[in-house]
């Protein structure tokens, strides 16, 4: 009867698990400034401002959240590239990816409680000295 129980709750997490995907939100902080979208392999990461290469404008404060248990720090990311891409940034200075503990976030999904949540967020950013490399990027 044990084994039958485990493997229904790891049917049970697996399932709730493919229902949450990353969420996001993005906030434009450039009302006046539009830009038509770009494509994901134009967006270069950078760690801090000061890691990018020439001046730029601010676009977009865009924040994602998943499910920790479930979703990769590079899912995180990919989700925020897509979203600057769709407001026409070519860089996104990323913050870390923040989580809570691994006990913490197993226990408290097994029992339920949604525990589980990591949360990034960045600056969507344009560069114009980088247009060549955005429409080379983008095959525009």
């Amino acid at each position: 009867m044990m084994p039958r129980t485990m493997t229904l709750l790891a049917l049970g997490l697996m399932l709730s698990a493919s229902a949450c995907g990353v969420k996001s939100t993005t906030t434009d902080v450039s009302p006046g400034l539009t830009r038509n979208p770009t494509c994901e392999n134009a967006i270069e990461l950078y760690d801090a401002r000061s890691d990018v290469p020439s001046s730029y404008y601010e676009l977009a404060w865009i924040e994602v959240e998943g499910n920790s248990v479930w979703t990769t720090d590079n899912q995180m990311r990919d989700k925020m590239k897509k979203r600057a891409a769709e407001v026409g940034a070519n860089g996104l200075i990323a913050n870390p990816v923040a989580e809570n503990k691994v006990g913490v976030n197993v226990i408290g999904e097994a029992v339920g409680a949604h525990t589980a949540t990591a949360r990034a967020s960045g600056l969507a950013v344009w560069m114009p000295s980088a247009d060549a490399r955005t429409r080379l990027a983008c095959g525009k």
